[in-house]
């Protein structure tokens, strides 16, 4: 522990016994400090190595936010540069001068998949306005994304919804703030379940559902798990505020803490039941008509969106391609997509990929690897890389530094952009399998048994 960190902890520590989460900014660097019992320290010790040696007897535990990019990994292009195409251009000359947009036009065919997913959600979601904005900023604060946090923080406090500073700052605050009802404290509660549990709990699902429609609660989701990909790609591109945002996240309020693999139990049944043929309107025949099987059955998942025709086809759109269209090597894919769904215990994911990976060339060892992370021996220098990008984007939602840079001797900028929306895509489709309770079909194979320690 540095001498500037103790001085920090110290003044924090004084006269508290109980566990306290405590932040400073150093430069752009969040830091997080966990202490359990800190009357240990002694605020008149200055001695930085008998600090180190008194806060390791006492159980002291340290735990860090990695700083946020300062300058962008993926430069933005300008829409006068000569260096975009006819539709590349024409992409910027639709959008708003953001540098998310001068980024993202690096990769115009995943852009162009994904953005009608982004303005289902965003425009044509079922939501009110101040539901979704609270969501978003809320997921934003989570992942300590500060672009989402002050584009959303400016949408909110323009005049159609009007939500005051002291209204944004609890966002960061949570759902104890006093000022919220108790509908806003349900959306607030929601968010913080879908980020740590991967699971939206029995009580808050009554909740949702007794003020909103089935429809409205898988866009409460969905706008969730979409803010939580961007905050993914926002921070791990190092997208750099636009000179229009002023808001800042609250730097006087404890950090939310880092995410890890839950122990929430999963549903045993759906709360969204399968829809079967003969429930289908005539929208929902004319969606799902591509994903009747020979035998004429629907997968759950298929049958489970479908309670939603106008988020279905957007959602696909986006999912196929980071399926059957991307430019990763179909063993990177299938190590993303297995990782993710084992890290957020979506079962339904890992089963369904499990004959895709062994047809993109994975052994059932390794296979079975990829439940044991980036630290099983057998891995490549590429390959335990891919699975330490997946851990750190589910654990804070950025990819550090080492592991950016091994990553980039592999892949190229492209490439680098899919396997950010490829674990926040996937994330997105394990969110909604576990909240909604979507089951794993018959004959394909469960998670794999990892002895615990």
């Amino acid at each position: 522990m540095t001498k500037l960190a103790l001085t920090v902890l110290k003044s924090f520590c004084a006269n508290i016994s109980a566990t306290t989460v405590a932040h400073k900014l150093f430069g752009g660097a969040v830091v997080v400090v966990c202490i359990a019992s800190l009357s240990a320290c002694d605020s008149s010790n200055t001695d930085a190595d008998s600090n180190d040696s008194m806060a390791a007897k006492e159980g002291a535990a340290v735990m860090t936010f990695s700083p946020r990019l300062m300058t962008p990994r993926i430069q933005p292009i300008d829409k006068d540069s000569p260096e975009l195409n006819d539709e590349q251009r024409a992409m910027l000359d639709a959008r708003p001068d953001y540098n998310l947009y001068k980024t993202l036009v690096h990769h115009i065919e995943l852009y162009n998949r994904w953005t009608p997913l982004g303005r289902q959600l965003l425009n044509g979601s079922t939501l009110p306005a101040r539901d979704r904005e609270i969501i978003m900023l809320r997921m934003g604060w989570l992942c300590q994304a500060e672009y989402e946090w002050a584009q959303h923080a400016r949408i909110a406090s323009a005049e159609d919804i009007g939500m005051t500073a002291a209204e944004i700052q609890n966002i960061a605050l949570g759902a104890e703030a006093a000022s919220w009802s108790d509908w806003e404290r349900t959306l607030i509660t929601m968010v913080d379940e879908l980020r740590y549990d991967t699971l939206i709990s029995d009580a808050t699902w009554q909740k949702l559902r007794a003020n909103y429609s089935e429809q409205e609660t898988m866009d409460a989701l969905f706008t969730a798990a979409q803010y939580q990909l961007v905050s993914m790609v926002l921070n791990s591109i190092g997208i750099q505020l636009d000179p229009i945002l002023d808001h800042r996240l609250p730097a006087d309020i404890p950090l939310p803490r880092l995410a890890d693999t839950p122990s929430t139990a999963r549903l045993a049944q759906p709360r969204l039941a399968p829809l079967t043929e003969n429930q289908w309107s005539e929208k929902q025949k004319q969606v799902v008509q591509p994903h009747i099987r020979e035998d004429g059955s629907v997968l759950n998942l298929y049958a489970t969106l479908l309670h939603h025709p106008d988020l279905f086809g957007p959602r696909y759109t986006f999912g196929s391609y980071l399926m059957r269209e991307s430019s990763l090597p179909a063993k990177t894919r299938e190590l993303i997509i297995m990782r993710t769904g084992w890290l957020i215990r979506a079962e339904y994911e890992w089963s369904h990929h499990d004959p895709i990976a062994k047809e993109a060339g994975l052994t059932a060892e390794q296979i079975r690897d990829i439940a044991l992370g980036p630290d099983a021996p057998e891995w490549s220098e590429e390959y335990r890389a891919v699975l330490r990008a997946v851990d750190e984007l589910r654990r804070e939602a950025f990819i550090g530094d080492d592991t950016w840079n091994t990553l980039a001797k592999y892949y190229d900028t492209k490439q680098l952009v899919e396997i950010l929306f490829t674990v926040g895509g996937y994330t997105m489709t394990g969110l909604a399998i576990n909240s909604f309770g979507i089951q794993v079909e018959a004959g394909y194979p469960p998670f794999p048994e990892i002895p615990k320690g």
